[in-house]
């Protein structure tokens, strides 16, 4: 139930920081069309940020951050030493993001056409 109770906490934490800081700012500004995540679905992707909505893609990216993030912590939390949670973090942690990125990018690319 701890686990649980932890797993929901980063998540909401990670969305509400992620909301407050990007997603009401994505009409405002092009900093979000210009940022490196963008990027790298334009790039790896080829997704054409023009024909995607931006505030959806950046709320559906900011869930799945949020997600990685949470998934990561739960995992981590089953070591006891710092050093070996580190280790497993970064080993959790990429694998995690191509995964989600990839099937973000491949959503939005029959989206697009």
């Amino acid at each position: 139930m701890d686990k649980l109770i932890l797993f929901l906490v980063s998540f909401v934490f990670v969305y509400l920081v992620y909301l407050i800081t990007v997603i009401s700012k994505v009409d405002r500004n092009d900093n979000f069309k210009n940022s490196k995540q963008v990027s790298y679905f334009k790039n790896v992707h080829k997704i054409d940020v023009d024909k995607i909505n931006l505030k959806t893609f950046a709320h559906v990216t900011s869930l799945c951050n949020a997600l990685i993030i949470s998934l990561t912590v739960l995992i981590i939390q089953i070591f006891d030493q710092l050093f070996l949670k580190m280790m497993v973090g970064f080993v959790v942690l990429v694998p995690l993001m191509l995964l989600f990125y990839y099937i973000i990018g491949k959503i939005y690319k029959s989206k697009e056409k």
